[in-house]
């Protein structure tokens, strides 16, 4: 039981995990954002201005009300179409910043109140489906240190050679191991909540009978409302063995995927699953966001060691597309303590305190990865 509570200790505290999936959730949200309000624009009064009243009894009743001030008056229901324009452009403008790694401290909130502000607007459009599940995503990541990698924050602490700013060295009022902390819970949060979208949406399935036979996924793909190629949804549903496997691994995939996260092959195969799946679902049921949301989440879940044997087998085949992505030059890799004094659950706020320095006093250099 102790060595398990070690173990523990040591996994949130030691070091930052997840970096390059928090990093392609950050860059793949951000960009969703600039190209989906992109979308938007040329109707942006009918959907988000003072064309949009068509939505107000809804509106009114929504949810997003209930946000704390002063995200409701962001974006005021009653504000000119020209300022709300401008306010939109902002937000795709702090969106294109927020995908680059800028200054993450301040931008990742700023992105988050701007968002949660723009929801207000027409909760009809903005309170369904994946953009509550994008909500909630967006606030869990708010703990982490989305700058790790491929950021321009990581780029800059890198010249300068500067110890990492999210590790409170410069103000000394946080221990060294409370960021390191965040961004690990952060972590769990954003992975508990895919596990539970997973299961419930296959405990829902097996309430029908349609799915367990394996017919389910005929149907959906004869709507016109959700085609996107005709043909090759009229070539997917003639495939029968095709619709019976989609059916099932629909099902029995989502409700076995935590379990599938236990074993590094079998965490494998849920991966490979769960987006194929997705990928079916964004281009035969034109639902492309909801898949590309889910399929930027489901990326946490490949370890950062796995992505950097990745890095370095491209650097082998194509070195000179290799980079260094390590966050800063003065602290070990990804907020590391270092490996002379592990954490565990009696040394755990002084031995991370001192993380960083080597046996010999002197800081740790990075290592590229």
């Amino acid at each position: 039981m102790r060595d398990g509570w070690d173990r523990l200790c040591v996994w949130f505290l030691n070091e930052r995990h997840g970096t390059y999936g928090l990093a392609i959730m950050r860059i793949g949200f951000g960009a969703m954002t600039v190209v989906i309000l992109a979308m938007y624009l040329p109707n942006f009064s009918y959907s988000f201005g003072a064309g949009s009243r068509w939505g107000s009894a809804l509106t009114q009743s929504s949810a997003v009300h209930d946000y704390l001030w002063p995200i409701p008056l962001l974006f005021p229901a009653d504000e000119p179409d020209a300022l709300r324009l401008a306010k939109i452009l902002l937000l795709m403008a702090v969106a294109v910043i927020y995908a680059l790694g800028w200054r993450m401290r301040v931008t990742s909130p700023l992105f988050v109140l701007l968002w949660l502000g723009f929801t207000l607007t027409n909760p009809v459009i903005l309170n369904t489906g994946h953009y509550q599940t994008f909500r909630i995503f967006l606030l869990f990541m708010l703990l982490a240190d989305l700058s790790q990698r491929w950021s321009l924050d990581a780029r800059r602490r890198a010249r300068r050679g500067a110890e990492d700013p999210a590790l409170g060295v410069r103000n000394g009022r946080l221990p060294r191991w409370a960021p390191i902390l965040a961004n690990n819970v952060a972590l769990v949060l954003i992975g508990y909540q895919i596990c539970v979208i997973y299961v419930s949406s296959a405990l829902w399935k097996l309430q029908g009978s349609t799915w367990i036979s394996g017919v389910a996924a005929y149907y959906p793909l004869q709507l016109e409302e959700l085609t996107l190629f005709p043909w090759l949804n009229h070539l997917a549903w003639q495939v029968t063995p095709a619709v019976f496997l989609a059916s099932w691994l629909a099902v029995y995939g989502q409700l076995f995927f935590p379990l599938m996260l236990l074993n590094r092959w079998t965490r494998i195969l849920g991966l490979v699953v769960v987006t194929g799946m997705h990928a079916g679902i964004g281009i035969l049921l034109a639902l492309p966001w909801f898949s590309l949301m889910m399929i930027l989440g489901d990326m946490i879940f490949i370890r950062d060691r796995s992505w950097r044997a990745l890095i370095d087998r491209l650097g082998r085949v194509w070195p000179a597309g290799r980079r260094h992505t390590i966050g800063s030059a003065g602290v070990a890799p990804q907020g590391q303590v270092s490996a002379a004094t592990p954490v565990t659950a009696a040394s755990a706020p002084s031995s991370v305190a001192h993380s960083g320095v080597g046996s010999a006093g002197a800081p740790r250099q990075s290592r590229p990865d």
